[in-house]
């Protein structure tokens, strides 16, 4: 269990600062940070309510309370049914509110303030809390979360180091299998089995080689389609560990790459090399940017550039905040980032290169060893 009773702590200073009673965590990924508590089907429904003078409350499906055997879970736990004939989407049914409504009366919180995630219930969920809680107030508590876990902590830290291990894993084995003539998804499955195998959990795991122009685009899925000895290839590899991701990408030639080719990949090579010097504490996103945009060099415009660059990485793969130059949250020691530059060119093709760092008190350290001159 990723967790220490060090950052309830810091829950319960925020809730005081916003003047919030309880929370209601609906979020799978905000469950687990708050309790330890790992789900592990992402349709699944679970919750928790935090209040600080009560212990943390779990709220699951009573077809996952097996699953607690064996578990370091800090909460008490309540269980709901799940039943087939609940008109609403299945995941979050009556029987779901009505269990967190009914922890919320037992622990005497039902007239208070409570802190919602607006982003992560609909409006007809939020009118069933008006209407089964009327005398209490709703406020959304979803960036102050979002704050919280900015920071990563040591055992946070080491469960990405462990994913970053297996990702690299993944890479590894897409340099020796990967070939001229054989299909995107049969290499990428090879590559996944592999990680399996290295101990990379089945939430979060992807492998995809991509070539050709789809490559430029954010979750891209690989096909049916032959790799050419003509087109860039993308390793994009993401795997989680405990919980947490971690991402690594590598762009290969397996034939004899143009000038152009060439080019377009020495600018994205030296993105990621001018963003890893700028990474220091107080650095603000939005200079982070900047200065990567205008060092990385002249050959291509920086349209070339697919934003954001980069992001937090955690319990979700993209986490806020961004490294965008619209951003003016600043850079603070134990953050992990993942830089991902793209670089996109009509003719050329598009390059990938992705790491995960870790920021420190003198700069930043590169949780990855694999090299990216792989051309």
């Amino acid at each position: 269990m990723l967790f220490t009773p060090q950052r309830l702590d810091r829950v319960y200073q925020a809730m005081r600062r916003e003047e919030i009673d309880s929370l209601v965590i609906t979020r799978r990924q905000d469950v687990q940070y708050l309790t330890g508590y790992r789900c592990a089907g992402e349709r699944i429904p679970v919750a928790c309510i935090i209040s600080e003078n009560n212990q943390p409350q779990l709220i699951i499906s009573e077809f996952r309370e097996d699953t607690l055997v064996g578990e370091s879970i800090l909460a008490k736990v309540h269980t709901f049914s799940s039943s087939l004939s609940d008109d609403w989407y299945r995941a979050q049914g009556h029987s779901y509110w009505k269990a967190i409504v009914d922890a919320l009366n037992e622990l005497n919180l039902s007239k208070g303030m409570i802190g919602l995630q607006f982003d992560w219930i609909s409006v007809r969920e939020l009118d069933t809390l008006k209407n089964s809680l009327p005398d209490a107030g709703f406020r959304d508590f979803s960036q102050h979360l979002w704050k919280l876990r900015y920071i990563k902590e040591a055992p946070e830290i080491d469960a990405i180091r462990q994913a970053v291990n297996v990702a690299e894993i993944g890479v590894r084995t897409a340099l020796e299998i990967v070939a001229s003539g054989k299909s995107e998804d049969q290499s990428s499955l090879e590559i996944e089995s592999a990680m399996r195998r290295a101990g990379g959990q089945q939430r979060g795991i992807r492998a995809a080689v991509l070539s050709g122009d789809r490559a430029r685009y954010p979750f891209a899925q690989p096909g049916t389609h032959r790799i050419s000895s003509e087109d860039f290839v993308v390793l994009d590899i993401t795997v989680s560990h405990s919980g947490y991701f971690a991402e690594i990408a590598r762009t290969l030639h397996l034939g004899q790459p143009t000038d152009r080719q060439r080019k377009l990949f020495e600018y994205v090579l030296n993105t990621m090399k001018v963003a890893e010097k700028m990474i220091c504490p107080e650095v603000t996103f939005e200079d982070l940017t900047k200065q990567i945009l205008r060092k990385s060099g002249k050959i291509f415009p920086n349209s070339t550039l697919i934003q954001p660059l980069g992001s937090s990485i955690g319990l979700d793969l993209r986490e806020p905040p961004y490294i965008t130059s619209e951003n003016s949250f600043s850079l603070k020691e134990g953050m992990v980032l993942t830089l991902h530059p793209t670089g996109f060119a009509p003719g050329i093709g598009a390059v990938k290169i992705a790491d995960v760092f870790l920021v420190t008190s003198t700069g930043v350290e590169n949780l990855a060893s694999l090299a990216r001159e792989t051309m």
